[in-house]
């Protein structure tokens, strides 16, 4: 009696799918963290102390 391929691949196609699945999600998950640091470090370089006293008043317009 031999077994048939049919009746193996439904499992085989379902694990195939959960393990891309589960690439997708970890793939995500890196990304979304790469995006949280390039926000925090454009919300760390906007977030600079302000100009020390006297500069920054002036603005010269002559051309």
């Amino acid at each position: 009696m031999s077994l048939s391929t049919a009746s193996l691949n439904p499992g085989a196609i379902s694990h195939q799918g959960a393990a891309f699945t589960q690439q997708v999600a970890a793939l995500a998950a890196r990304r979304q963290l790469d995006a949280e640091r390039a926000v925090a470090g454009l919300v760390a370089e906007t977030a600079n102390a302000p100009a020390p006293p006297g500069q920054g008043q002036r603005l010269d317009i002559r051309v």
